[in-house]
């Protein structure tokens, strides 16, 4: 099991000094990767409902930041030593192929190795429609850009022909070092259908009806599985990324199996390698003083008894 630390990159009073402050910590205390989630603006008035929340509300408010993870991707490359960096996820149809391509494969340059990408389909209709991207079909389109980027990432020159994006032969050097991962993120079916065909790994959600906690998560990875299978892939080439909130309390809540004691969350995260979670992406709320406490108390509480 390998361990990632949510950055406080979009949140109330999120601010530069506290994602260095938790990149840098992350890093130190040996985490394997650090992660952010995507949105370019936060409508003041939002009537696109959240997919994961009870009520459809969403957590932002319009005067909350929200850091774009190309963006910090390029500052935490420089100012870490070893850590990896990955979306969970990037709205993908946000920013054309090319020029996504282009910016990883760039600062993948100066950090080998070092890059994950996690992108989804999206969901809020209000930036789509302000960027001029037709919501309909967004997962078609998602399916086409991973491809678009396979070929951007080839190393050879490149034509693409797609229903949702084209170009002519050209080189798109510098190329990533190495294979760069893709990770989709989604809780339906059709997600895990579009891992199973295209993706390195799955951002796990679990949406309304489907249940929260450990048990809901091993249902949906057995869905997984068997579109593995059908495929002929073997699952354990994925990466299975399970975010969820880090909280160190007397109380534990099966819903949110990395809160309560030590003892209770470290029993958690066998449970979640047990059922073939590969890393646990843990989320904090709060100032960067309070993700850093968090982070330390579990390499000293929770780690010594995995």
């Amino acid at each position: 099991m390998r361990f990632g630390l949510h950055l406080p990159s979009a949140q109330a009073g999120a601010n530069a000094n506290d994602v260095l402050d938790v990149a840098r910590t992350a890093d130190r205390l040996g985490f394997d990767s650090v992660w952010m989630f995507d949105h370019l603006f936060t409508p003041v008035d939002l009537d696109s409902k959240y997919p994961y929340s009870r009520d459809g509300s969403y957590a932002l408010d319009a005067e909350d930041p929200f850091f774009d993870p190309l963006g910090v991707y390029g500052v935490v490359a420089g100012a870490t030593e070893r850590i990896r960096m990955g979306t969970g996820v990037m709205i993908a149809a946000y920013r054309h192929p090319i020029v996504l391509g282009k910016i990883l494969a760039t600062i993948e340059q100066f950090a080998p190795g070092r890059i994950v990408l996690g992108v989804g389909r999206g969901w809020m209709e209000e930036e789509f429609d302000a960027l001029g991207v037709p919501f309909e079909r967004r997962g078609a389109r998602l399916e086409e850009y991973i491809k678009a980027l396979r070929a951007l990432w080839s190393g050879e020159p490149s034509s693409f022909q797609g229903e949702f994006y084209s170009w002519g032969e050209a080189g798109f050097l510098p190329a990533p070092t190495t294979k760069l991962p893709i990770l989709i993120g989604g809780h339906g079916d059709a997600a895990l259908r579009r891992v199973a065909e295209l993706g390195d790994g799955w951002v796990v959600t679990t949406s309304r009806g489907q249940g929260a906690g450990v048990d809901a998560v091993s249902a949906r990875l057995d869905v997984l599985r068997a579109e593995m299978d059908k495929r002929d892939r073997d699952f354990a080439e994925l990466e299975i990324v399970y975010p969820n909130l880090l909280w160190f309390s007397d109380q534990t809540n099966p819903k949110m199996p990395l809160t309560g004691p030590a003892e209770e969350i470290a029993a958690s995260v066998k449970r979640l390698e047990e059922i073939g979670v590969t890393t646990a992406h843990m989320i904090v709320f709060g100032p960067g003083p309070l993700v850093c406490e968090a982070a330390e108390r579990f390499t000293e509480e929770v780690l010594p008894l995995l």
